[in-house]
Parts: C-alpha cells; structure tokens; sequence
C-alpha cells in the first residue's frame, strides 16, 4: 500500500485513509482483507501527536474501531464493544513497527471472529512507509522482502511491538500450494592458486586465530595437482550494498558470492574465482587491477588481490570486527576501511598499498575513531588525501595532514525552498556517495557531491563551499548505490528501481523495476552498460542506448537443501529455504524454471527416472510432484507428521519413497497417480535416517535403531514387493548418507561419527572403512558414476575427494580437500563424469571439473571404453585420439590476453588420459604459465570446442559383411598426360590409366534436409557431402564416394532393403550450365554395383524430397520452393508416370502402406495432401485438419506401417492422424510434444514409439502406452545444431542424426549418448595449414570463413585418412584467413591471421589464446602468416601489401614495412620460398612483386616485379578469379604466376634475371597453386572442377576429374604423399607416392 507524502507540518485534522472500496475494485480481496494481523512501519518524533484507526469487521456483521494514539491515557487500555484504545508513545524517534494480532484485540470485546479489515487511517504528525496485513505471524528475522526496511538501518535503530502480544503459534494454516506456485521468468574457473599472504600489524593474541584462518583457505592434501577445479558459481551476496562492481578496462564484473570473489564476463558468462576468504565478503573495491575485499565477522580481515592472476598480494588485519565499507584511492595508492575497534566504536583506517606489488608490507597512515555514524566511505577525485564518509545524520568531509585524519561535518539541514520535491525528515541517514564528472569543472566551488539517503532523497553539496545546496526526491524508499558519470547519474533504491537522471534530476530517462531491492549498481568502462544487483541474488545488465535487459546470473537468497540431477533433459534442480525450486541447464547453468511456494521450506527433491516430473519434500510433512513442462503442480500427499528430510524415486520408475523426520518411509504408486500403497516404520533414535536405491532396482537400503540398541543398521528390502531381505549391523550410532554402487555390487554409507563404509550386498560383510572424513559431521555423499572417487561434504564447508580402490580390505588413500562454500555442504551431484555440483547452507550453487588424474587410480585402464550391449552397429575408431571427450567452452578476448589457461584446457585434460600417442607431445597442460597482457584491442568472443570422433563398439555376436564394389563412378579418376616441351598445354587430357586416387572426403551437407540415410541392419551410411554421395561402412569406415552430380545434393532417399539410391541436386548456375542444362539433377544408383543406373531430370528448381514406395518399384519426388508440384518415377525405367500439382509448396511426402492402389501423402505448410495412383490419373483430396492445427506451420511427417500419420507443427506438437478411406475426414489429435517453442523438423514412427528431432537439436523418443493412445516422453537427447535429418532402427534404441551444424551423430537411445561420426565445416575452407617437421605429432589446422578454427590430428599412413578427426575447435566472429603450425618451447601452437587484421597464437597443448597483436597500423585481412627459420619470429602480410615482423615468444611487434604495392591494387596470395624463406612474393591482379624477408629484422627490400600485359584490363574483375603464385622448386629462381589479367596462361618467371622464362596455356583458370615440399610436383586447381599434378622436371601430368566444386585451397602432407583439396565446406584427400622421375601409381 503506498500513502501520498505530505510536504511540511501537518493540521491536527489532517488524515491518510487507505478504504476497503478501492481493493475490492481492483479484486485483490483475499490477500489484504482478511489476514488476521496488521503490521505499519511509522515514524513519530516524541513532540508530534499521532494517531492510527483500523476498521475491523466481525462475522456478525459489526465494526469495531481499534485507535492507537499518544494522545490517550498511558495507564489504561480502554475497550468498549465497538471501540478498543490503545496508548503507545514514541519517545526515541525510531522507526517502529507495529503489529497487530487483530483476532487476539477482538477476542476480550465480541465473541464472534474476525472477519476482515475494512479500513486503515492514519492522522496527524507522523511518517508512514507502509501498511500490511498477513495471515503469518513474522519477527525480525523471517520478515518478507517487502516488510524489510533499509539495509542502512541497524537492528536497534528500529523498535518492533507487538499489541497485545506476539501469537507463539503462527495464526493461520498457509493457504494450498497449488494456489500459489507460478513460473518465473528465465535469465542467465578454475580455482585459483592462492599465494600465501602477509600479515601486516597482528596483534599478538590474535596471530594464531589469523593463521588458522589463512591455514583454512588452502587445501589440505599432498597430490601436487587438484583434482577439481572450481568452474563456476550460480550465486550473489544481495543483502549486503556495493558488493559489485566492473573491472577498470574491461568487460567483467567483480561480485561476492558468499565468501568467494566471482570475476564474470558479462557477455559470456566465463568466469574466474577468487578463493581464501573464511567469511562472507561484505565490501568490495576495485582501482586498476587491485580488487579489495573485506570479510564479515568478527576478525575483520581485508584482503588485496591481483585481478590479473587472481593471487592474494596481503591480509590486513587493524578492526576488531564490523567491516562494512572500504575503498580505494583512483590511483590506487590509498585504502580506507571503516569498523569496529575492541570498544564496538566506529573506526577508519587508511593504509598506504603502493608497495604491496614490489613485495613490501603495507603501511597504517592514519587511524581515527569516528562518534559519528558511517555508513559509506570514498575518496575524493578532486584532492590528494581527501575522503568523505557518511551515515547517520552525518556527512563529513576528512583529509590527511601530518599522519592525522581531521574531519570536518557539512551541514545537510536544507533552508527553505530548497528542495525540488518531497519532504526533509529531522532524523536520516545517509547511504552513499557519488563524486560528480566532467571535463569542465576546473575549480572545486563547481564540484558536485550527490549523498544518498534512506528516505529516498539525494542532496547536492558544493564540494568547494561544502554547503547544500539542493535535495531532491527520486524514490518511495531508501536509496542503496548511487554512480555519477558524465551529464548521468543513476541510482538504486529499495523501491525495486533503478532509474537513470539527468545531474538536474529533471526527470528520470530511463527506469527498471526488479524483482527486489536494488543493492549494487555498477558502470561499465564504455559507460553503456549498467550491471544491477538485487536483494534476491539477481545479476542483470541494462543496455542504455538500446534499453535491452538481460539476466546474467539468478541465486537462492536462503539455504540451499538438496540438489537433484536429470541427465536425460540436461537440467539439474535445487531446493531452497527461501521457498523456491530452482531448475538450471546442466550446460549452461542458466535458471531454467523456478516454482515458489512462499513461506514454505522446501528440504528434498528427486527427478523421475523417465518422465519430465519432480518430486519435492516439504518441511511440513508434504510430498509434491511437479510436471516440470507444463510448471503444474500433478499431486500432493501428506502422509508425514513432521518435515520430509529425502525423497527418492526407484530406478524403474514405478515407486516414489519418502522419508520423514521421525524415520518413517512412505511408499507411492507413480502409475496410479501416486497412490499411497504402504507405510514402514523404521525408528532412528534421533538420528536422521537415509534410503537408496539399486541402479537395477532390486534393492532398497534404509536405517534403523531401536530404542535399546546403541548402534545402527542397514536394512535391506526387495525393491519390488518390500519384503525385508537382509539387516547389516554395525557399530554406528547412526546413518547419515547411502550410496549403491553402479553394479549394485556395493553400498556405501557415512556415518555419524565421521566414517565412510563400504558393504558388499551379497553377504553383508564389511569391505573398506575410512574413518575422520570430516572434521565435523558428514552431510553428504556422491559416488563418481565410474566408481573410481567418492565425494563427501561436511559441516567444515569442505568437499573432499577420495580414491575408491576395489581391493579389500586396505583402507581408502589420502583424499583431497577443496574450499568454497560459506557454510555446510549439503549436497553433492554428479552431473557427468567430469562435473560435480555442491550446494550449501549458503545460497550459492558451485559446479567442479574433474581433472583426469582423480580416474586414474591402479584399477583403471586410459584404454579401456565401456560397451554397450544394446549396440547394433560397429564404428571402427578414428583414431585413438578419437575418444576425446566432447567439452563446448567459451573464452573471450580478455581472459586471453591475460594469459589464463582456458576453460577447454579442463576438457582437454580429462581426456588426456585416453590419448595414446597424443598426450605427450600435443597435450600437456601449464596451468602455472603466463603471457604478458598486450595492448588493448577490440573485445571480441570466442568459443573453444573439442570434437569428437568417438567408437561404437558391436556386440551382437554376429558381424555384417558389407557390400563395397568398385565402381567407375568412384571419385577415383585419374588421368596421365604426356610431357610437353615449349608451351605444354595443361588442360588436355590423355587417355591413360589413373595415377591419382582419392583416399577420403570429409564434409557433410548439414543445411540441407534428408541428406542422410542409415541402415541399421547392414552398418552402412549414406550421405551426401557437397556434389558427392557417400556409401560407408561403419563397421570399417571404408567409404566409396559416387559422383554424377554436377551441384551440391539437396536430399537422397534408400529403398527399404537398402539395394537401391536415390539423389537430387538442383540445377548448375546459368553461367556454368549453359543452355542445355536447365532441371534439376536425380540419379538412381544400384548399391551392389555403385553404378547410376538413371539421370533423371524434371523439376526447374529444384528437389525439396525424395521416397521411395515401400516395393521400391516407384520414386516420389516434390520440387523446391517455389515448386508446387510432386512426381512419380519408375525405377526400373526411369521414366515419369505421373506428376501432380499442389496448392503450395511441399516440404515432406511419404507412401501409404497397405492401401489398394498406391498412394502417398504430401505435406505442406497448411495443409495436408493425400494421392493415389490410379490407372490413367493422379487422384488428390485435401485432408480436413482441425482448427488448432491450421493455426500453426505444419514441419514435418512421420508415417506408421499401421498408415497412421504423425505430424510436427512449429509449436514442437505431434499430432496423430488417421485417414479415412476414400474420405477427406481424418481423426486427429495432439499425442505429445517437445516441450520447446522450436518447430519439429524430422519424425520417425515405429513400432510402439516414436522418434522427433527440432530445430533446437533435442532428440526425443516418446514410447505409447499398452493399449492406450497415451504418448509419453520416455528418452530425450541433446545434439548441436538442427536436426535435419533422421533415421533409426526398428526398435529406436538407436539412431543415425544429421544437423545443420555439419555433423552426423550416432545417437544411443537406451543410453543416453551421442558420438559424431562425420564432422565437417559449415562454410568454405578458406586456409589449410600443415603441420612442420619439428612437430613430432601430426597435426593439420583450417580456416573457414565463419571464423572457425579446427585443428585434426593427421594419420601417419596415406591409407589411414579414415582415422583423421578434429580434436580442438576455436571460434571467432571474424573470418579466419591464414594460418600456420609452429612449435613455441616445444609445445605445439597455431597462429592464425583474421579478417579485421589481428594476429592470435594458440597453444594447442592446453588449448587456450597464448596472445593477440595488432602488427599492422590497419585493420585489414592478413592473407599470410609464416614462421622464420629460427623459429622465434612470425612474418605476417596483410591485403593492402604491408609486412609484419612480431615475436612468437609473447607477440611483440619487432617490425612493419609498408608501400610496397600501389594503394589502388590490393594483394590476392602471399608466398615464401622454400628452404630458407628468404624470399616473399606478393600476388596482385596487376603486378608480382619479389621481396627479401626481414627475418631477424633485417631490410625488406624489393627483388623484382613482374607487370601484366594491360589487354584485359577493363573485363578482369568478371572472371572472379584471384591471382596466386607458388615458389619453384629450391635453386630454381623462378615463379608461378597466375593472374585474372592472363586468362587461360600460367606465367614462368625468373625473379634474378627479371625475365619471363615461358607461358604455359591452360584451358581453364587456376584458382590454387601449391607444389610439394620436395619441389617434385606442382598442384593446380582450375574453375572447371579438376585438379592437375605436373611433374616439375619432366612434365609428367596427371589429372584429378569427378568433382565439380572449384577448389580453393590445396596442400601436400605425409611427405607429399597426400594431396588435400579443399573444395567449399568440403576437403577430398588424394593419395599420391613418388618415384625418381615420375609420378607412381597409388592402389587401394
């Protein structure tokens, strides 16, 4: 309720009247009518007369008048039966709150009861911040965020009475839940090592309470290296003000997050940690890279940090406690603090840090005791040693003189007129402190200092006058953080807003309400980005320019109780105190969902096995289930006298279990809507009990003791039927946690008394025992789900991780401990084998990486891969860096450039282990490593992804033999031309046998739909990648590439039993094609003999799909948009038997089985198309869809062999249709959905289930109930990218799945897990850079024009190409457009050279930005990087012709040349010459230029240049041809040339003598040049689509013909042996050997 403010004194008549009429016109009865107690926030000043009336309503229908005054008798309460007077006096000036218990006032006057309020009046003299009504009797400690008052506000600055008395009981039941839980709106690294700190003036009693505490920050075990590493933090420290802030010069913000400082990329979301503080961080500053924090309790300790490496630099220690404001001086020289001395009294110190960088203790200047209140302490801008504080009626002004501190108080009464709006109070305080900006204030008597206050007001002091000079109204409520910037300022109130001024404070421009108190504001460096902080743990950043808002990070305000994992759906939950459940994105860790039930505890929480439900423990005995999807609420029991401490689902599915405080376990029937089917009692004796559950769901293990007993034991019942198998005694007092192994062989369980135990089922017996865990109780247990560590988590707020060994009986070696947590850990998940969530009492969510060496105890094998035995297909490994693990990390510019190992090193490292081969040479991880920072550069965001290409392993007992046959349309051609003297034509060729053998072609068509097929019962993939057809064996990975088409494939089709292909390609571009070929492309290929059995042409556009009838006699296809047609061909002819039009577009078709005559069905935006096939016509009906369905796109179809059709709409809704015969009448209905507002994009029906994928990449698989037509979800899948296409075995426990992305997965259904099987680009390549001899690892990086950076491990053999898979990913918004494989120190490294002129190194062994430069004075494309000879420089040449030297070491600029082409030419190709790179050469349109290298710094001085002939000067551009050149062979002297000014020539050119030595003739343009290492063979690609290998010497050619892509880019590797063409997204990996004097035949 909101009262409007009164200016001035008021008239004894004056009132504020708040009347029932207008809530019930606004229909918010209910809530603030009828609670039963009143609570008003007042303040009266002892002088000033008062008085409160409430109207209350009883169920007789009477008013009774209850008045609270001053002006009534103070010994005596009079009540009447319509009137009851109370006295109260204020005679201290506090705000108060006073609350009513309006049933306990009425009870002494009426008999009846309570019914509502009608009315509150409030007269006179008083202020009045609000008035509330509850049904929950509250106190100071459990208030709601909209009773609290200010932060500024102490507890004793506040008087709380009760009238009559405060209720012991709360007043009335909290109303259902189900009323209440709503939805909330969605938003949303590594542990630093800790140097050990100094401690600067100890007092001598304290220094061992001071050691302790800096003993406890670090962790406390032997192993060199943690096994985990703190990732990230889901947590913000709200209640406290000003605990955020940005990092000077960047853009990453600086928050608490209990007591850890959490440093976040505010783009991004990467984030780095701050570990040592033993308490909450209550203040933060930051000055440069200095970060100060201040820790809340009693020792008072203030910490200094390097933002750049995240060490501690020094502990201070001069408060006795109550730190609550410190800062530090714009220069960051000084640091003030404000606390509490030994005596409670206020006190400053300010200390001089300037040499706490070189090593130096930092020294006290000044310490003063303040009798003035201080609330909020800064320095000054303007003057040296200068400060001002603030606080209660206090404003003063200090500065620094002979190592005193003088103060100085400024008079903040405001004179009359004075004020723009609002009231002045008599008694304020004051909050903050905002120094005003700007360039043209030179002297201080035009300075502004803004104070903000708790009544909502700022004031104006003139900094040089130190008077007020104007206080302005700008919030209902206190303002919290206040920051001024040039002509802006802003400010953040307890209001909930946050609002932007102008410094007139005029009006505000711009205003943001939260959900809570706005705590922290903080301005970005550019001064467009505010970053806000909420009383609720909320973190968001307002763009002012564009006034967008996003959610970076949302928390729990209260203790966090349980955390449970859903690995299916890639969401983890948490349950809080505050009255929230919480959902998070595993990946991400971005708030997914929140349901809130207010005033509630919510103690546990369980994810159901398979569907999308939760099951939640509430502290009042409730248990309720939740459908996550739908947010609703499906049941609720109370089966429990007392709170509900676990909830826990059976494996299976089919029970939930619950446990209450008393022991007692309930057990719930999930199919029959959670039914109650049994009740156990098992007596605990005051201690909390535990159950689990066997992973096979045969047993479940609870806690008992009786009265008598002393001990506890483990009882064990038939998971099933609950019969009582087994009881294992101990000799613990108690149970706290129980753990079955993965195999259900073992149980593990912790103790009371600090000891972890491990059972075997089978007999009982007692295998290990560890015993002191924990230094205090253990609370919670997770078992790795390789079995191989044990977490547990405690009272002394550490994780720690043990070693699990399977022989018995040793005990457990020497574990790990970890710090983190502010308060008790309370729970622990495992979301992954390389991921652990912890929760504690605190309100924070820390997720952990688990490095490698924690799986690597005696009993495990880097070597040994699980088996699935549901597995059907056998896919031969890559590689045995193949199994790398799949991490998507992101990085940005910022951490880079400070050196930080990124966050893809932790992936990279748990999969070293798994490496062979490849570990020691290519992956050895630095985390102790750092690279100067370089110059400031343009912020720009990456993302680190490691591919992988992982194995499926077979397990059936039986092997497929595949069927692969030689074909002469295998991209096999090669053709021999004889050697010509003079000027040889390169471009005719000769009738010959081949001597150029394609070995693998890498690339898929991703962005294209049904590009994909799979038989699961063959092995045998087949998928189009760019022109070509792809027939592999995944048995083998031996693959055949089929070629016909002469453009990229835009669909293909199998027939059922496999024998036969289908592929569409639309029509070649006008200019290529000629007038001849106008219709799109299909081919019909026989799989047996890989021969095209027919070209087919008949759509003008284009084939949207293909299907082939369920004989395989006939063929559909539909044409692309704008098409609006469908064709049936026949197979064995290849001729058209009828074709159709439609209305619109199709976008998907399938056959009918088991109809008559043959029919089909079309799919298309809205509406549906049945056809059948009559003898003479093509007979077509439209389907009447229901109105629900025609208000959505239909997106995909799935036909049933029952002829039942599935239907994807855009929502992410199936819907089932089942035709009539001869009818348009369908039956349709919606059978499930995919949970997301992404449209369905590929379905597949089976027998019993069905498989969808959507444009977000979710796989789903929805399984239909036994007689029933009830579709429930029972696997989901996650993917990157679209799924564009889809196919599955019969039973759907497997599936092949193609995406946007370019990549085609191996999805295990049953399992839950994906493996890449083809990864390729998704734009064109644009540089291939090959490894060098001093690289002992064979490693082969590309470019590509959206930026990405992949790096593949090479095989060592040309036969092996098939093992080739990429390992590392970097990603960059600007195009990549050169790089090059060097070694720094031994490590493997890549630098590479992008389209806005910036030059990166990363380093490859961790995976990480070693350092970005900027060499050249402009941002234009650097087309070329090179190493020197020395190994120690690399020469960068940029479009524009000019040359920079820099240093590999860290990236320094040794050197730049410019000028050496004219500014109106730009260069096309930059190469060096072999052996010792003593030359450069640049290629233009117009010109060659020959120049030396200025390796070592030396001169780069001109050699010579070659001048095209200016005949084509006029039409070159139209060719659409670059130039390029290539180096001859070592001791030659000579240069390729070619030039879109020389069509159809190659030029020879001597660069000594200057002279052209010959003209070769070509019929068609080359577009790459490339000749081998050993100066044998040159390599051309031509706009014609052929590639063509030339013996140097004697003129021996062979050319490559088949593909009908113009390569781009070539490269010779393995010795020149193989020959890569990179042809668009598409590589083709030719094998080629060498004899002495001519080029040698390579077969398979």
């Amino acid at each position: 309720m909101q009262l409007p403010m009164h200016m001035g004194y008021a008239a004894a008549n004056a009132y504020g009247l708040c009347s029932c009429q207008c809530v019930w016109a606004m229909q918010l009865c209910g809530s603030f009518l009828r609670d039963l107690s009143a609570l008003m926030q007042i303040l009266v000043q002892p002088a000033d007369t008062y008085s409160i009336h409430i109207d209350v309503k009883t169920t007789d229908q009477n008013t009774t008048r209850v008045s609270i005054s001053n002006l009534f008798n103070p010994e005596a309460l009079k009540c009447t039966q319509r009137n009851i007077q109370i006295p109260y006096s204020s005679t201290d000036g506090k705000w108060t709150v006073l609350a009513l218990d309006l049933a306990a006032l009425l009870a002494p006057v009426t008999t009846a009861a309570f019914e509502e309020t009608k009315s509150i009046q409030f007269c006179a003299n008083m202020v009045v911040r609000g008035a509330f009504t509850a049904d929950n009797s509250y106190t100071r400690q459990n208030l709601p965020k909209d009773l609290v008052l200010s932060h500024a506000l102490a507890p004793a600055d506040v008087n709380w009475v009760w009238m009559p008395q405060e209720p012991a009981v709360q007043l009335a039941p909290l109303r259902e839940l189900s009323s209440n839980i709503k939805p909330a709106l969605s938003s949303q690294r590594s542990s630093i090592k800790l140097s050990k700190p100094s401690l600067n003036n100890p007092s001598t009693s304290r220094k061992k309470t001071l050691e302790d505490a800096a003993e406890q920050v670090s962790t406390q075990h032997e192993q060199s290296e943690p096994w985990l590493q703190l990732q990230h933090i889901n947590g913000y420290t709200g209640e406290f003000t000003r605990v955020m802030t940005w990092l000077p010069n960047s853009q990453e913000l600086v928050f608490a997050a209990g007591n850890v400082i959490v440093i976040m990329h505010s783009s991004i979301g990467v984030q780095r940690h701050l570990l040592g503080c033993a308490n909450n961080v209550c203040a933060l500053a930051c000055s440069g890279q200095v970060i100060v924090s201040a820790e809340a309790g009693k020792l008072g300790l203030i910490r200094l940090w390097d933002a750049a490496s995240g060490q501690c630099q020094a502990l201070l220690h001069g408060h006795a406690g109550g730190i609550n404001c410190l800062d530090l001086s714009p220069d960051g020289r000084f640091l003030a603090a404000v606390g509490l001395n030994s005596h409670s009294k206020q006190l400053i110190i300010l200390w001089n840090v300037t040499g706490l960088i070189d090593g130096q203790k930092a020294q006290v200047l000044a310490k003063y005791i303040s009798d003035y209140n201080i609330k909020a302490i800064k320095f000054s801008p303007y003057e040296e040693g200068r400060l001002m504080t603030c606080g209660k009626d206090s404003v003063r002004m200090f500065r620094l003189k002979m190592g005193h501190l003088r103060g100085m108080s400024v008079h903040v009464t405001p004179a009359p007129g004075e004020m723009s709006k609002g009231s002045w109070l008599d008694t304020n305080v004051f909050t903050d402190i905002a120094f005003e900006t700007g360039c043209g204030l030179l002297q201080l008597e035009e300075r502004h200092v803004f104070v903000t206050s708790i009544s909502g007001a700022v004031y104006q002091i003139n900094y040089g006058t130190r008077t007020l000079e104007r206080v302005y109204q700008l919030h209902s409520a206190a303002i919290n953080c206040m920051l001024v910037s040039e002509g802006l300022c802003v400010t953040g109130s307890d209001d909930k807003f946050l609002r932007v001024w102008p410094l007139d404070f005029s009006d505000f421009l711009l205003e943001a309400e939260h959900e809570a108190g706005v705590t922290a504001i903080g301005l970005a460096p550019d001064g467009l980005t505010i970053a806000i902080g909420t009383e609720s743990g909320v973190i968001g950043c307002l763009d002012v320019p564009t006034h967008q808002y996003r959610t970076l990070l949302r928390s729990h305000t209260d203790t966090i109780n349980a955390v449970a994992v859903d690995t299916h759906r890639g969401e983890y939950c948490t349950v809080s105190s505050d009255g929230t459940i919480r959902g998070w994105d595993i990946a991400s860790h971005a708030q997914l969902f929140e349901l809130a039930a207010p005033g509630e505890v919510i103690q546990c929480c369980a994810y159901h096995p398979d569907r999308h439900e939760l099951a939640c423990g509430f502290d009042q005995g409730r248990v309720r289930i939740f459908d996550i999807a739908e947010t609703a609420l499906l049941q609720e029991h109370k089966q429990h006298r007392q709170g509900v401490v676990q909830v826990l689902y059976l494996p299976s599915g089919k029970l939930l279990f619950s446990l209450g405080v008393d022991g007692n376990l309930c057990v719930y029937e999930v199919a029959h809507t959670y039914l109650p089917i049994k009740y156990l009692s098992t007596t605990t004796h005051h201690y909390p009990g535990c159950i689990a559950a066997a992973p096979d769901s045969s047993l479940l293990a609870t806690v008992s003791r009786s009265h008598a007993s002393p001990t506890a034991s483990i009882l064990l019942f038939h998971g099933s039927t609950l019969e009582a198998i087994r009881r294992i005694e101990s000799t613990a007092p108690g149970f706290t946690n129980l753990v079955f192994s993965q195999d259900g062989s073992q149980l593990l369980a912790t103790t009371a008394d600090r000891r972890l135990l491990t059972y075997a089922v089978g007999n009982g017996q007692l295998m290990q025992e560890r015993t002191e865990l924990h230094k205090v109780g253990v609370d919670t247990v997770a078992l790795h789900p390789s079995q191989a560590l044990v977490a547990t988590g405690g009272a002394d707020r550490l994780i720690k991780l043990w070693p699990c060994h399977s022989q018995a009986p040793s005990p457990i070696a020497t574990g790990q401990s970890f710090v983190g947590h502010s308060d008790i850990v309370t729970g622990l998940a495992w979301t992954n084998d390389h991921t652990l969530i912890s929760i504690s009492a605190g309100d924070a969510i820390l997720i952990w990486h688990l490095k490698p060496a924690a799986l690597l105890t005696p009993d495990t094998d880097p070597n040994l891969a699980p088996v699935n035995p549901h597995s059907h297909v056998q896919v031969a490994p890559p590689n045995p860096a193949g199994r790398l693990a799949v991490a998507l990390m992101t990085e940005t510019f910022d951490s880079f450039q400070r050196g930080e190992p990124g966050l893809l090193q932790q992936s990279l490292e748990a999969s070293a282990s798994r490496l062979e081969g490849f570990a020691d040479d290519c992956l050895t991880a630095d985390t102790g490593s750092s690279v100067a920072a370089q110059p400031s550069m343009p912020t720009e965001t990456f993302s680190v992804t490691t591919v992988v290409a992982d194995s499926v392993q077979e397990s059936t007992g039986r092997t497929t033999e595949a069927v692969l046959l030689e074909s002469q349309h295998q991209l096999v051609v090669g053709t021999v031309l004889p050697a010509e003297f003079g000027e040889p034509k390169l471009g005719a060729p000769a009738a010959a046998e081949p001597h150029l053998q394609v070995q693998r072609v890498i690339g898929f068509n991703g962005d294209s739909q049904g590009t994909c097929a799979w038989q699961a019962e063959s092995g045998v993939l087949v998928y189009a990648a760019d022109w070509c057809l792809i027939v592999e064996q995944l048995a083998t990975r031996e693959q055949r590439c089929l070629v016909q088409h002469t453009t990229s494939i835009s669909c293909l089709a199998v027939t059922p039993d496999g024998s036969l292909i289908a592929s569409a390609s639309p029509p070649p571009p006008e200019s290529s094609s000629g007038p001849s070929v106008t219709t799109a492309q299909i081919c019909l290929w026989d799989v047996a003999t890989a021969a095209c059995l027919h070209v087919m042409h008949h759509h003008s556009c284009g084939v949207q799909a293909l299907s082939f009838s369920h004989d395989g006699m006939w063929l559909l296809s539909a044409g692309k948009e704008p098409e609006q047609n469908v064709v049936i061909w026949d197979v064995e002819t290849g001729a058209v038997l009828n074709s159709g039009a439609t209305s619109q577009p199709v976008m998907d078709l399938a056959w009918r089985p088991h109809t008559p005559l043959p029919a089909f069905v079309t799919l298309s935006k809205s509406e549906v198309l049945a056809w059948e096939l009559e003898s003479s016509h093509l007979a077509q009906r439209c389907l009447r869809l229901p109105p629900p369905l025609l208000e959505v796109p239909l997106t995909a179809l799935g036909p049933h062999l029952d002829g039942t059709l599935f239907l994807g709409d855009g929502n992410g809704n199936i819907w089932r249709l089942q035709i009539a015969l001869n009818s348009s009448l369908v039956t349709c209905f919606k059978c499930c959905g995919l949970g997301s507002h992404g449209p369905v994009t590929c379905l597949q029906a089976h027998q019993g289930c069905l498989l969808a994928g959507n444009a977000e990449g979710q796989l789903v698989r929805f399984a239909q109930q036994p007689n029933s037509s009830i579709w429930v979800e029972d696997k989901r899948v996650c993917v990157t990218g679209r799924v564009t296409s889809l196919d599955a075995a019969e039973d759907a426990s497997q599936a092949v799945v193609g995406t946007s992305m370019g990549t085609i997965w191996y999805v295990d259904m049953d399992g839950g897990s994906e493996v890449p099987v083809v990864t390729s680009h998704t734009k064109a390549v644009t540089c291939l850079a090959l490894p060098t001899s001093a690289l002992t690892t064979p490693l082969m990086a590309t470019t590509c024009q959206d930026g990405v950076l992949r790096i593949w491990q090479m095989p060592s053999q040309p036969a092996d190409w098939h093992q080739a898979c990429a390992v590392i990913e970097f990603q960059s918004q600007q195009a990549c457009r050169a790089a090059a494989i060097v070694s720094r120190g031994g490590s493997p490294c890549c630098a590479t050279g992008y389209e806005g002129g910036c030059l990166r190194l990363f380093d490859l062994a961790t995976a990480s930005l070693a350092w970005t430069a900027q060499c050249h004075s402009s941002a234009t494309a650097l087309l070329a990087v090179e190493l020197s000879p020395s190994g120690k420089e690399l020469l960068t040449v940029a479009r524009d012709g000019s040359i920079a030297l820099c240093s590999l070491q860290d990236g320094g600029l040794l050197g730049q040349w410019e000028d050496h082409v004219q500014p109106e030419q730009q260069v096309d190709a930059a190469v060096f010459a072999p052996g010792k790179k003593d030359l450069l050469a640049l290629a233009c349109a117009q010109t060659l230029t020959v120049m030396t290298c200025p390796w070592q710094q030396k001169p780069c001085t001109a050699v010579s240049c070659y001048t095209c002939p200016q005949e084509h000067v006029l039409d070159w551009e139209q060719t659409g041809c670059n130039a390029t050149a290539v180096f001859g062979p070592e001791g030659t002297d000579c240069l390729l040339y070619s030039s879109p000014l020389l069509i159809g020539k190659l030029v020879e050119y001597d660069y000594q003598l200057g002279t052209t030595r010959r003209v070769l003739s070509m019929q068609h343009q080359p577009t790459a040049l490339r000749i081998s290492s050993g100066g044998i063979m040159v390599a051309f690609a031509d706009a014609a689509g052929s590639v063509v290998l030339k013996h140097y010497k004697t003129g021996q050619t062979v050319m490559l013909q088949g593909h009908h892509i113009v390569g781009q880019v070539l490269g010779f590797a393995q010795d020149d042996q193989s020959l890569i063409l990179c042809s668009g997204q598409t590589m083709v990996v030719c094998s080629t050997t060498k004899r002495s004097d001519e080029l040698a035949l390579t077969q398979t």
